[in-house]
């Protein structure tokens, strides 16, 4: 839920002028019985060690004190479980001190727990609820419908305030069966301390208390070792991801989108060490990807760099262990923040970082996962670099720079497909050939040749129009798909390569001549042009059409002549 400066004055008004007075008449107007404040500041403090406990399964944090309200409620009457769940609301404002908007979001939680607390009372006593009623059918019956109608009304607050701010959470969700669940343990927790206060008085809060935390600790341990091995489950599957991904553009995408499902964190940054400068590859602050141009000797006058040079990650728990030694980019609205390094070819070349604004927010085991995952991260990034390589290698030619044959040909197959769905896209080809080439090797030598032929690549290079691709055909043929392009166009193109490359000196060694001796030479060329759809409805055909305007339009007329195919 988002606080806007209108929302802000709402929640307050509302809190003001219907919370306080609601409050108010809850523990003065509405049947109560009168409280033992002994066993009343017990159950205080046991609710407040209760909800400072908090557990997690899944993405739903439960909170049991209702063992506690619920008995107040059964014993006092509402005014008693209204003023214990106000209190316990402490150790959620301790928790929440740093949060955005923690002020208002308190304000909010509390008017909803008068509300709830109110219309929940309201429904048990026009059922027949009496306040002090030591009967066990009685207090079995009216705790559970008080329970249930509790985290009812609770959830139906919180369901209509997600509408009117424009959240379409699910009504029945995950989050409000495990708070049905978690009330099966409540319930009867409660009303046995309940039997036990009317029996022997404070001494049972103890009795009862003592195994509760014990048995709540179990859980939250039990818990946590679950998470540990969901979060080694999720990071298995996510190597397995990261294997699949051939780009390193692909494997950071997926890096900064898997570690922020794992866990909750209000922003992360991947930062990288350049030729010894500090860059911020990537930046995610409260859900949104944004460009951090960051100082690098910020960076490298902080914790950050320290990370890079002992290669240890490391968790803070809050700003006070950091503070002084933060880079600038990093908000100082921040608590926790978790570095981890990233380790490629046996040294640190990056480090991710994870930020909260919740103090404690990160657990050692969370740590290790998340350097296990960039440890898949490095390897991944290793491997798509060599492929990256071996792909270049195989698709360019090793004398000219250029795309090879090989290339082309599967670019003509893109090409295809594209113009199959768009039949109106036009589509042209240029196939040029260096005239009397071989006079050139026989006259120079072969070292000569190749020198022309990487020259010339480089001319063309210069006539390249944006999403055109240039290859080497063959020997001392050259070939240029030009996408969205006329023929009328392309032979425009080519007439202006041809005059360029006309009175071009290259620029030779000859092999044939005296050593080191340099020439300048002319040369000319002859072009062929086609085109989809005016020639051919398939690409693979404007290669025979432009190699046919070549030799029949351009060589046999005399060569440095630009010819377009004519059926």
């Amino acid at each position: 839920m988002e606080f806007n400066q209108r929302t802000k004055k709402n929640v307050l008004l509302l809190w003001l002028a219907t919370g306080l007075p609601l409050m108010y008449g809850l523990y003065f107007l509405f049947p109560n019985q009168p409280i033992d404040w002994e066993i009343f500041v017990y159950l205080s403090i046991f609710a407040l060690i209760t909800t400072a406990i908090p557990f997690q399964i899944g993405n739903t944090t439960i909170i049991l004190s209702q063992w506690v309200t619920l008995a107040a409620f059964l014993l006092y009457g509402v005014g008693a479980e209204m003023l214990i769940v106000q209190l316990s609301i402490l150790p959620i404002i301790y928790q929440m001190r740093n949060h955005k908007d923690a002020f208002y979001r308190i304000i909010f939680t509390s008017w909803m727990f008068a509300y709830t607390s109110f219309f929940a009372a309201g429904i048990v006593h026009l059922a027949g609820f009496e306040v002090g009623n030591s009967n066990l059918t009685h207090l079995l019956l009216y705790g559970t419908v008080f329970v249930g109608f509790h985290l009812f009304i609770n959830h139906t607050i919180l369901y209509v305030r997600d509408r009117f701010t424009g959240e379409n959470e699910k009504f029945f969700s995950e989050h409000i069966l495990w708070d049905y669940g978690s009330a099966t343990i409540t319930i009867p927790f409660a009303i046995t301390l309940v039997i036990l206060i009317n029996d022997i008085g404070a001494p049972a809060i103890f009795l009862l208390g003592i195994p509760f935390f014990a048995i709540t600790f179990v859980a939250k341990m039990y818990n946590i070792s679950e998470r540990v091995n969901y979060s080694l489950s999720k990071a298995s599957e996510f190597g397995h991801e990261l294997a699949d991904r051939l780009s390193a553009q692909q494997i950071i995408e997926l890096f900064m989108h898997r570690v922020s499902q794992l866990f909750a964190h209000d922003a992360m940054y991947l930062v990288d060490n350049i030729q010894g400068k500090y860059v911020i590859l990537r930046a995610r602050v409260d859900g949104k990807d944004i460009e951090i141009q960051a100082d690098s000797d910020s960076i490298r006058d902080s914790f950050i760099h320290i990370c890079f040079q002992t290669e240890d990650k490391k968790v803070f728990s809050s700003a006070k262990e950091w503070e002084e030694d933060a880079p600038d980019f990093l908000p100082l609205d921040m608590n926790s923040v978790m570095i981890v390094p990233i380790h490629r070819n046996q040294k640190t070349e990056g480090t991710l970082i994870l930020t909260a604004r919740k103090k404690n927010a990160f657990e050692k085991y969370q740590m290790d996962i998340v350097h296990l995952l960039s440890t898949y991260f490095a390897v991944s990034l290793e491997k798509a670099k060599y492929l990256s390589a071996a792909v270049e290698k195989s698709e360019t030619c090793a004398l000219t720079g250029l795309y090879n044959y090989h290339y082309l040909d599967k670019m003509l197959l893109v090409e295809q497909e594209r113009i199959k769905a768009n039949p109106h896209l036009q589509f042209s080809l240029l196939m040029m050939d260096i005239d009397y080439f071989k006079r050139i090797n026989d006259t120079y030598g072969h070292h000569a040749g190749n020198i022309i032929l990487q020259n010339f690549a480089k001319l063309l290079e210069n006539f390249v129009p944006e999403e055109a691709v240039l290859a080497r055909y063959g020997g001392e043929e050259f070939v240029m798909l030009l996408p969205h392009r006329t023929k009328d166009e392309a032979v425009q193109l080519g007439e202006e390569i041809r005059q360029c490359v006309e009175v071009t000196p290259f620029l030779i060694e000859s092999d044939l001549a005296e050593a080191g001796q340099k020439e300048l030479v002319f040369i000319t060329v002859s072009i062929g042009v086609s085109n989809v759809p005016d020639d051919t409805d398939e690409t693979k055909g404007l290669l025979r059409n432009a190699d046919r305007a070549l030799y029949i339009g351009a060589k046999q007329a005399g060569r440095n002549k630009v010819a377009e195919y004519s059926r």
